[in-house]
């Protein structure tokens, strides 16, 4: 379910309504944790057992340093009739001087700006906090354009934006609207620290609200002098021809993510071996005198 990320007031013109945004769309990761390996001291016999498989880390390792204290033994491989023991336990990143190698607290951090190779513009913290826009309570749309002088490329992330109660029937006319003059409203909002520029489109059933990439922000593009490029009439039919044996509904169900599906099988896997080798708990018996 979609959470709010703000609440407050739409505001155009003379016309204010109270609204919130919900996040629309997230990326879904598998995120792993760094564990220290170290080799128990002893090993365990047994007759026959799956053997457990260290996956090593890839670029999808979630590096956030979170300390635990508890360790666990595992079986890792077979050899001669017996499971090799591993302990595992969390680790934790520590900061440390690139010139002195000695570690380093948080509270002895500063930002600095590297303007040079070495060289640093080092920033107050109060200065920073200072810089921060303050979140608003508005959203303030302050233009409409029309939809097709929007290109896609600016928009950054999306928001569902959902009326409050009171508000029910000023969004959708709102929404008919825009619809009916098929345009995109332009805004300014404070979140996160920063002033966002969004653009607020009407979609099926609700608006829906783009963080907006600034004109600085973007890459140059690759430039085709596509109109000295000549084609024959011939040409541009097959090419028209193959585009409409591949044309077909947009339907974004059909698209997975095969690589997180086989991370998923893989920790399922691992998972459903741990089940099947862990020892079942003793038997407590019950030794009270009759």
């Amino acid at each position: 379910m979609a959470f709010a990320v703000w609440s407050g007031h739409l505001h155009f013109g003379l016309v204010v309504m109270p609204v919130r945004l919900l996040v629309a769309a997230r990326t879904k990761t598998t995120r792993f944790r760094r564990l220290y390996r170290k080799p128990a001291n002893e090993s365990l016999s047994v007759t026959s057992s799956p053997p457990f498989r260290s996956e090593s880390e890839d670029d999808d390792s979630d590096l956030n340093g979170r300390v635990g204290m508890e360790t666990r033994a595992e079986p890792q491989e077979v050899k001669a009739g017996h499971i090799e023991q591993y302990e595992y336990s969390p680790v934790r990143q520590v900061l440390q001087s690139e010139v002195s190698g000695e570690e380093i607290g948080p509270g002895e951090l500063v930002k600095g700006y590297e303007f040079a190779p070495n060289e640093f513009a080092v920033v107050d913290p109060q200065e920073i906090r200072a810089a921060a826009v303050e979140t608003s309570d508005t959203i303030d749309v302050f233009h409409f354009v029309k939809a097709t002088d929007v290109d896609p490329i600016y928009f950054e992330r999306s928001y569902y934006v959902a009326p409050d109660p009171g508000g029910e029937k000023v969004y959708a006319l709102l929404l008919k609207a825009m619809r009916k003059e098929e345009c995109f409203g332009i805004a300014r909002i404070g979140m996160h620290r920063r002033e966002h520029m969004l653009i607020v489109r009407p979609a099926e059933d609700c608006l829906v609200a783009h963080t907006m990439f600034y004109e600085n922000e973007l890459r140059p593009a690759p430039r085709i002098e596509s109109d000295r490029i000549s084609f024959s009439d011939k040409e541009m039919l097959m090419a028209t021809a193959l585009i409409k044996g591949y044309a077909g509904e947009f339907d974004p169900t059909q698209f997975k993510d095969l690589y997180q599906e086989r991370i998923r099988k893989i920790i399922d896997a691992e998972v459903s071996n741990r089940m099947e080798i862990r020892p079942a708990p003793a038997r407590q018996t019950d030794h009270r005198c009759a």
